[in-house]
Order: C-alpha cells, then sequence, then structure tokens
C-alpha cells in the first residue's frame, strides 16, 4: 500500500474537527488569558487603564465557553467516541471559562499597581 492509498482512505468528519476544537480551545484560551493579563499589568498599572486587564479576558472566556457549547452539542450523539470528546469538551469548557472568570475577580477589587 502506498502512501497515497493509505491518506485516501482518511475520512475527516466535521464533528471530528469540531470536538478537538471543543477540547483544546479552553485550555489554550485560559493559558493565553493568564500570559495576557501578565504581560499587560505592568502597563495597566502604568497607564492607569484597569479596564484593559478584563477586556483582554472577556474574549477569551468566550473562546472558552464555545467549546462548551461545542461540547454541548455533540454530547448525545450515537457514537461513543463523540459523547466522550463531547463530554470531555463540555467539562473542559466550563472548568477553564471558570477559571478564566475567577481570574478576573481581582480586578473589581484591586488596582494593578498593588
Amino acid at each position: 500500500m502506498t502512501m497515497a492509498e493509505a491518506t485516501r482512505d482518511i475520512d475527516i468528519r466535521s464533528s471530528s474537527v469540531a470536538l478537538w476544537y471543543g477540547n483544546l480551545a479552553p485550555p489554550i484560551a485560559w493559558a493565553a488569558a493568564l500570559q495576557l493579563r501578565y504581560a499587560l499589568v505592568h502597563w495597566a498599572c502604568a497607564s492607569g487603564a484597569r479596564w484593559t486587564l478584563t477586556a483582554c479576558a472577556a474574549p477569551l472566556f468566550v473562546l472558552a465557553l464555545s467549546g462548551a457549547f461545542i461540547g454541548w452539542r455533540y454530547k448525545n450523539d450515537s457514537a461513543a467516541r463523540i459523547r466522550f470528546m463531547a463530554t470531555g469538551a463540555l467539562a473542559l469548557g466550563l472548568i477553564f471559562a471558570l477559571t478564566i472568570a475567577a481570574g478576573t475577580i481581582p480586578d473589581l477589587f484591586l488596582s494593578p499597581c498593588d
């Protein structure tokens, strides 16, 4: 069997791509939120623009929730693999969205300079 014949037999389903996105997007969103907030805290302190730390976390919070939405969408599929990945996407999306939200709570009470 040649390589061309082997790759021709691979069937990439849209559910596979969506579920991989649903499982990988939430932790990537959390890591990006953590790094962006860390990188911007010095600038936010110097400029007095404390809203920037929350503003950079908000779209990443939505990105993490989009992974949970994909998990919710596929959770009742008939294939066991799809249900398993959907459950993981739902759990990861909710956990990392909660983690991003919890990281923004200090913005309500503390200055970036604290």
